[in-house]
């Protein structure tokens, strides 16, 4: 749980970077290249310690996780130019709600009534945190779909990641496992990139390889550690507390304003996510 904290931690600190970056770089151009710098950070971590490094095409919980990684990058990039911010951080923190769901429908998986009350705590605190600015099925609505397909996505990569560690003996596996779905979600993604104009300064550059480096290789890892611990539920739910390190990163960096309800959905979406660790399934 404190590894997962601290990977929301740098999660928090994503939107400030990509809101700079995206004055002179387009979306899915800083997807792509965010994604090659974690996994060229990965690779190094590999080659230091001596892991072997290999692509494992034929492991079905990777490919799942590489298909919810690709399609939540372009989901969650192209849906955020045609809906406000907000609506797109409620509409892809959804992702707890369809692990929910999935869990129920596949055979030899279980949720327990404490994961299913911490999950509906958790989405209540990141609706109250962002329902002051949200216009759902307004002109946005295309945008709206988009999102809630990201939150699809994004389920689907936890769900893949979830199966994956629960495999994996060491950190260095897991390493291994995190550097395959970054470069083969990159190289997917590679095509899309090049429909946009790359103009970057020294200083996109540099916000690029801390973007790459603390909020991806970093903050992934440390989920996956904290993953290969917890239930599928709980580990969906941490992802969740990178809406309250979001609020604290803007008002600190970008000086927006904490409201009541923002103060009140982040003790709820810290309640929510501590709950699911309670679940007789953690471990």
């Amino acid at each position: 749980m404190v590894f997962g904290l601290v990977a929301a931690f740098f999660w928090g600190t994503h939107s400030v970077i990509v809101r700079y970056l995206t004055s002179d770089l387009h979306g899915i151009t800083i997807a792509v290249l965010r994604l090659y710098i974690a996994a060229l950070v990965l690779y190094g971590i590999m080659k230091l310690k001596s892991h072997p490094v290999s692509i494992r095409l034929s492991d079905p919980n990777l490919l799942l996780t590489v298909f919810g990684t690709a399609a939540n990058y372009v989901l969650f990039h192209i849906g955020l130019e045609h809906t406000s911010a907000s609506n797109a951080m409620l509409l892809e923190n959804t992702a707890p709600f369809f692990i929910v769901i999935f869990l129920l429908l596949m055979p030899g998986e279980r949720v327990g009534w404490f994961e299913v009350i911490a999950t509906l705590i958790a989405l209540a605190g990141v609706y109250f945190t962002v329902r002051q600015d949200l216009d759902v099925g307004g002109e946005g609505l295309q945008g709206d779909f988009l999102e809630i397909f990201a939150g699809l996505t994004w389920a689907i990569f936890i769900l893949g990641s979830s199966r994956a560690l629960r495999q994996t003996q060491s950190a260095l596996e897991r390493v291994g496992f995190l550097f395959n779905v970054f470069i083969l979600s990159a190289l997917i993604l590679t095509p899309f990139m090049f429909l946009y104009p790359i103009q970057a300064t020294a200083n996109d550059v540099l916000f690029l390889i801390l973007l790459g480096v603390f909020p991806t290789a970093v903050a992934y890892y440390l989920w996956y550690e904290a993953a290969s611990q917890v239930s599928t539920v709980s580990a969906a739910l941490l992802f969740t507390l990178s809406v309250v390190f979001t609020l604290v990163n803007a008002h600190l960096f970008l000086g927006e304003a904490l409201t009541s309800n923002m103060i009140i959905g982040a003790a709820l979406i810290v309640s929510g996510t501590v709950l699911s660790k309670f679940s007789p399934r953690n471990k």
